[in-house]
């Protein structure tokens, strides 16, 4: 049997304790919003020096715009926060220690410079009565890199979002990402990664999970 979140735990999973600066103003229609970046990004593009009307660079304004609401930000639309269904699970006291653990490719967005970090998160809960389909975790992870970021806000509204749903704080969460503001200026290092590790409940209490946890992290593979 399965249970959908109500509308108002739907937006408190959408939210999370570690909010991203949202404006206050009411958002305009999708429409709009791309209307008006496509003209900014071509005032950005002509005063560069390009031109605009080259057969290659015409729709570039339009094609950015589209993309930024369409895909990569469009995790700042809390409406578009995935439905999410929980199904039941028979309480075994055998299984109390069992753990479900995902990995999930990333790309999001740095917020400082608006280019892409790219890379994986770990997402690991002890499930209870209720368990969480495994696509889910992966929509969840992507819907809030769909925005511009930080690494760590990231990794922490992954798990807090988790653990509204789920309605316990047995989570954890860990992304190590490349920076592209990180390779292609700045120190330039292209070897350069970053990991960032969000714990709670038993992953944040209990050494044994954590290092559970953490092994099949460095593992890259679930231990048998």
């Amino acid at each position: 049997m399965k249970d959908k979140l109500s509308p108002k735990k739907r937006e408190q999973a959408a939210l999370t304790r570690f909010p991203t600066p949202l404006s206050s103003k009411t958002p305009l229609p999708k429409e709009e919003k791309i209307e008006k970046i496509a003209l900014h990004i071509r005032s950005i593009m002509e005063i560069l020096g390009l031109d605009v009307e080259n057969q290659s660079l015409k729709k570039t304004p339009e094609r950015v715009a589209s993309m930024y609401v369409n895909e990569v930000f469009s995790g700042l639309d809390l409406d578009a926060f995935p439905s999410v269904a929980l199904f039941e699970q028979a309480a075994d006291p055998t299984q109390s220690h069992q753990m479900v653990f995902t990995r999930v490719s990333l790309v999001s967005f740095c917020e400082h410079h608006l280019v892409p970090m790219i890379g994986s998160a770990c997402i690991a809960y002890l499930p209870k009565d209720k368990i969480i389909g495994l696509s889910k975790l992966s929509r969840i992870a992507r819907y809030f890199a769909a925005r511009p970021q930080l690494q760590e806000r990231l990794t922490s509204q992954i798990g807090d979002s988790l653990s509204t749903i789920l309605g316990h704080n047995n989570v954890a969460v860990c992304i190590t990402a490349k920076h592209s503001c990180v390779i292609a200026r700045g120190a330039k290092d292209e070897s350069a990664e970053t990991t960032t590790l969000y714990t709670d409940g038993l992953f944040y209490t209990s050494i044994e999970h954590r290092k559970e946890f953490l092994d099949m992290v460095y593992a890259g593979v679930v231990p048998e």
